[in-house]
């Protein structure tokens, strides 16, 4: 499987589509980016602990809604309130900017590790594949931890097969075992699952002395541990040991055993969606294919690096689409050359169809972000900037509560936190003079027992989604 000529390089057909590719890559992932209101709870997750920690000085520890909020480790707050203290203010933008930069990077160096392996051809392809991904494109235009995950990981691993399969030097083994220690750093170590066990596995099968080397340095373990340990330590340090128990519970245990429950195929139907129509190349002789790839060194460590953790979280009970997007470059490599190598032996017609395609889809999901987004999720969003006027008009100096759930973007948008309060609170709360918020369902219910209906707000979050603002005492006036 060698990579097509250089002079590919030349052709004035190749650069024009690679110089489209890539203005089709920069309007998928950058324009408009600080357009919308926050679309979803978890882009609150991050916006919040972000913006708190800007107000109050305090990058340790990362706060939601007033409570400690440690269930992830902080570098996407601390990237996003980075990029929020530079631009002056937290806006959708600064919170936006560190998955977009990240989708931007891991399209990037997905193009140049297939052009070293596969070619020009093949490398296009890898890069058309990302920017024209549904799952792909989408996180990297929200505020997130996965998309940062992903570069953190993807880098890592590619910096160590840069060493063990490129004859690089030891500074790019280094580099891997900082970059791993900054993905802890991301989302904990679950992100070992995407780069030291596909390397392990490897190394058992291969059986290649660098591979081995490549696990056992021990400068390179030390580095880790100092990066991607450091929070954690000084969290421990600073509040205790106990302070993990919970987390680790509800953000480890619950995900691997819980009763969720979910269909073990949903992540093979996600990613052929998210990676349709190339995907349906996995079904033209698979064996073949397998077979051809199993003989490669470079193909066969992309493959184990894949299949490793699509099995693993197939096998945990709780599923989402997102958890696999540190895979998702490996398996773009990997259609890339399938689609490198059907173009090189292709017909005049097919070669024809097939750059055309690959132009055609980055094209539609640049079209797509420039255009439709907005109208198509208007009533995600449509009360926000709303609710965000009303508050800071009418509720400055008056407490607001928030009854049995709240949505993040409420505390993010009415710029405060807002305690949660139950039924036993609720009867405390008729005798004070405040505010309480009420979303959807529970309004019927807590409606007869407030003073008043002071401003109600719809379509919220969904398109048949009320807020109701209810007062008790003097709130009412």
């Amino acid at each position: 499987m060698k990579p097509q000529h250089a002079d590919v390089y030349r052709e004035p057909l190749f650069v024009i589509l690679l110089s489209l590719t890539l203005l089709l890559g920069a309007l998928v992932f950058f324009w408009g980016l600080g357009d919308l209101p926050l679309l979803t709870f978890n882009e609150a997750r991050r916006a919040v602990p972000a913006a708190n920690m800007i107000a109050d000085g305090d990058w340790l520890l990362p706060k939601l809604n007033g409570e400690l909020y440690i269930t992830k480790p902080p570098l996407i707050y601390w990237a996003a309130a980075a990029a929020s203290y530079l631009s002056g203010a937290v806006t959708e933008w600064t919170v936006r900017i560190p998955s977009a930069l990240s989708a931007a990077v891991i399209a990037l160096l997905a193009y140049r590790y297939a052009l070293r392996q596969f070619g020009a051809w093949s490398a296009l392809f890898t890069l058309q594949l990302l920017i024209a991904n549904a799952g792909f494109a989408m996180l990297g235009r929200r505020a997130g931890i996965e998309m940062l995950l992903a570069a953190l990981c993807f880098s890592a691993l590619l910096s160590a097969l840069k060493y063990t399969h490129e004859n690089a030097g030891r500074q790019w083994l280094l580099l891997s075992y900082f970059l791993l220690g900054a993905a802890v750093l991301a989302k904990g170590p679950i992100a070992l699952l995407f780069v030291t066990l596909p390397l392990l596995i490897d190394a058992l099968y291969q059986r290649q002395p660098r591979q081995w080397q490549a696990l056992r340095d021990p400068l390179g373990w030390l580095i880790f541990l100092l990066v991607g340990a450091s929070w954690y330590v000084a969290v421990t340090w600073h509040m205790g040991v106990d302070i993990w128990g919970a987390t680790v519970h509800k953000d480890m245990v619950n995900k691997v055993y819980g009763t969720a429950g979910e269909p073990v195929y949903n992540y093979l139907l996600w990613l052929v969606g998210d990676f349709f129509p190339a995907s349906l190349l996995l079904l033209i002789a698979p064996l073949a294919v397998w077979r051809r790839w199993k003989t490669n060194t470079v193909t066969l460590s992309l493959c184990i690096a894949f299949i490793v953790p699509f099995l693993i979280y197939t096998a945990f009970s709780d599923k989402h689409a997102k958890y696999l997007l540190p895979v998702y470059p490996l398996l773009a490599v990997l259609l890339g050359s399938r689609l490198g190598e059907l173009l090189a032996n292709a017909g005049p017609r097919l070669r024809r169809c097939l750059l055309i395609a690959g132009i055609l889809l980055p094209a539609g999901y640049a079209a797509f972000y420039a255009v439709a987004e907005a109208r198509m999720f208007h009533y995600r969003y449509e009360a926000l900037p709303l609710i965000k006027d009303w508050f800071a008009a009418n509720a400055d100096n008056t407490q607001v509560y928030g009854y049995a759930e709240l949505d993040e973007r409420l505390i993010y948008y009415a710029n405060r936190n807002i305690p949660v309060v139950d039924d036993a609170k609720l009867e405390s709360l008729k005798a004070s003079n405040a505010l309480l918020l009420v979303e959807d369902s529970h309004i019927a219910r807590i409606q007869p027992q407030a003073k008043c209906l002071v401003k109600e707000f719809k379509p919220y979050l969904k398109k048949n989604g009320r807020l109701a603002v209810f007062g008790f005492g003097s709130a009412c006036h």
